[in-house]
């Protein structure tokens, strides 16, 4: 699916203003660890999921036939609850803070995570409003919600003004006026 440019302009332009929004905390960026978490995922690392596993499954073995049995049985249970309650949240806030860094560096990787439904955008002073990916529109979302942001060329429309304005002297005298601002 190739775009216009147009349509890359304007999404480079929501993208900005998206991730302008998120440095200045007035949207939160949500990631969903079930999603991300997998061989599929961009922001996925095996060794940070099956070492510790594979550490745990090695460690207990050893003890099982070369310690005592209910050592090492002992030792597999205690492993198993060590990674599911320090592990995997473990794990989890580092495929949370990838995949934030990934999102936030430029459009693609945004895209990327979007169309694989791993991202929740929320505004921070109402939370009930949200955009979950990939079945939400991101682009309307930053649209409808975002629309502070300046829109390009206004700082060279505002000094060619101040620049007329100063040519002529006195300000409101200009040849050229907008009307629509």
């Amino acid at each position: 699916m190739t775009a216009k440019p147009g349509e890359k302009k304007r999404d480079r332009a929501l993208y900005a203003r998206l991730v302008e929004s998120y440095q200045a905390d007035r949207v939160g960026i949500f990631v969903d660890f079930d999603r991300l978490n997998n061989p599929r995922s961009p922001v996925w690392n095996p060794w940070e999921n099956i070492t510790p596993l594979l550490l745990i499954l090695i460690g207990s073995l050893t003890l099982m036939f070369f310690v005592h049995l209910l050592l090492g049985t002992a030792t597999m249970v205690l492993g198993v609850i060590f990674y599911l309650f320090v592990m995997r949240p473990w794990i989890a806030q580092r495929v949370y803070r990838r995949a934030i860094d990934a999102a936030t560096e430029n459009l693609h990787n945004w895209n990327l995570l979007w169309k694989m439904g791993g991202l929740v955008v929320t505004l921070n002073y109402m939370n009930k409003t949200r955009c979950v990916a990939p079945d939400g529109d991101w682009r309307a979302f930053v649209t409808r919600y975002l629309p502070e942001m300046e829109l390009e060329g206004v700082e060279s429309y505002n000094a060619f003004q101040n620049a007329q304005r100063g040519a002529d002297g006195a300000p409101g005298t200009s040849r050229l006026q907008d009307v629509n601002m």
